[in-house]
């Protein structure tokens, strides 16, 4: 049974693990021991983990370009380990999307509204919606606040074609979960990710039961939280194995079209 392997200490086996909420890179505000691939990569392997799609905190946080160029480096560097995120801003309106989705590493876009000092709903994204409303793309959101799901709900409806991911959301407060509940339930194409800190006691199950187990997400925040506890809150919860198997990575494999 999946958990039990955690419970002697052991990684993972026989299990498809994906994180769908990673990062490299650190910024002067941060205070990150170590966020460089290397050190991702080392703890997936550490833990049995097949693989995670990162983006760049120096993207979301000062420098966009520069941040994508580290992604696609780290991910050249480890193929088939780690993917990528391409960090969209909605300063940098000449953003090249088809010279950066030419490359198979980026799978999906992310987008931090609040270091970007930018609502969700703000137009200037509007041609990053579009684009990935076009290539079928995943866009996973830093949702921290009540307003941040409330904008996904308007924007999903609109954009049908694309796989929007509530960041932090399934995990958060009792008033944003329930909104979440609410956005799942009427918009085929929105999921929720497991990344918080902290969560009480049956908060996966909760997530689980709430929003279906197909459409909830193994993710971890790595290298701002140790991944460590959050994937074995999923293997070792109440949910039977099928259920652990999506939500662990199955379902990671599907919205971002992994191999």
């Amino acid at each position: 049974m999946i958990g039990e392997n955690v419970l002697r200490g052991e990684p993972f086996k026989g299990v498809f693990i994906f994180d769908i909420h990673a990062h490299i890179d650190a910024t002067s505000d941060f205070e990150l021991t170590d966020s460089s691939p290397d050190k991702v990569v080392r703890t997936l392997d550490a833990l049995g983990i097949g693989g995670a799609c990162v983006s760049s905190i120096l993207s979301i946080h000062a420098d966009c370009p520069l941040g994508n160029l580290h992604v696609k480096e780290a991910c050249s560097k480890y193929p088939g380990r780690l993917y990528g995120y391409l960090t969209v801003s909605p300063y940098d309106p000449d953003t090249d999307l088809d010279g950066a989705f030419a490359d198979p590493h980026f799978k999906g876009m992310k987008v931090h509204a609040a270091f970007h000092r930018t609502a969700i709903n703000d137009p200037r994204y509007e041609p990053y919606w579009e684009y990935a409303d076009k290539k079928r793309l995943p866009v996973l959101f830093h949702a921290w606040e009540l307003a941040d799901v409330r904008h996904i709900a308007e924007l999903a409806p609109r954009y049908p074609d694309a796989k929007f991911i509530i960041g932090h959301g399934a995990m958060r407060t009792w008033e944003i979960k329930r909104e979440v509940v609410k956005a799942v339930k009427h918009n085929g194409n929105i999921f929720a990710d497991t990344t918080v800190s902290v969560a009480y006691d049956g908060a996966i199950e909760w997530a689980a039961s709430q929003l279906g187990a197909d459409r909830v997400c193994y993710g971890s925040d790595i290298p701002f939280y140790d991944c460590r506890h959050v994937v074995g809150k999923v293997a070792t919860s109440r949910l039977s194995d099928a259920d652990k198997e999506k939500i662990l990575g199955e379902n990671a494999k599907k919205i971002l079209d992994l191999p």
